[in-house]
């Protein structure tokens, strides 16, 4: 009598598990959804610090700072040069640019003369290996012969550099003036253009 009022409860199981398979579903859609979001919430906010617009805003994510920097070389000659900078700092967006400030760059010019570059802020260019400055720049030599000027690009590599926000020049002999002017350390040539005066002592 017990074996006739039986009723086989495999539908009842399969409905349990087919309940488990969605459950599973479930659960695995939602971790998916969530690492996705992640994911893109991250690149989002990758881009935005990387931004040229918000750089002001990440300098000091985007940032490498370095305190009493020092940039040695030789030029085209093989003659030493040393550039110095009380700090500096290079921005990641910049692959060829670092930041100087408090500079000095000293130039050999040959066994027994030098140059001396003198200015609160520049930039020098690695690829490049030049010095741009945008402010008052000055330079000595070593036979006390003193030039000033409003901005300089100075190529270290190849010794030759050029101004066009005027310059005066300080010697022995008087003061030079001008509007813009070019040297070359090899030749050891200064050339003053545009209305250049000397005023003779």
């Amino acid at each position: 009598m017990f074996l006739k009022n039986y009723l086989p409860r495999s539908t009842e199981t399969n409905a349990k598990n087919n309940l488990k398979y969605v459950k599973f579903t479930l659960l695995f859609l939602f971790f998916c959804t969530i690492l996705i979001t992640f994911i893109f919430s991250t690149e989002d906010e990758n881009k935005m610090v990387l931004s040229k617009n918000n750089l002001k805003n990440n300098l000091n994510q985007n940032t490498l700072s370095l305190e009493n920097a020092k940039l040695i070389g030789n030029d085209r000659n093989n003659k030493p040069y040393v550039i110095t900078a009380k700090s500096s700092f290079k921005n990641t967006l910049d692959d060829n640019i670092i930041h100087l400030n408090s500079v000095e760059a000293d130039m050999s010019l040959n066994t027994n003369n030098w140059m001396l570059i003198n200015t609160d802020h520049a930039t020098f260019n690695i690829f490049e290996k030049t010095i741009e400055a945008k402010e008052k720049v000055f330079i000595f030599y070593d036979d006390g012969t003193k030039l000033e000027s409003s901005g300089i690009n100075y190529n270290v590599a190849n010794g030759i550099g050029f101004g066009h926000s005027g310059v005066k020049m300080f010697g022995n002999w008087g003061i030079i003036e001008a509007n813009s002017f070019s040297f070359d350390t090899s030749s050891h040539m200064i050339k003053f253009f545009n209305k250049p005066k000397l005023t003779l002592n």
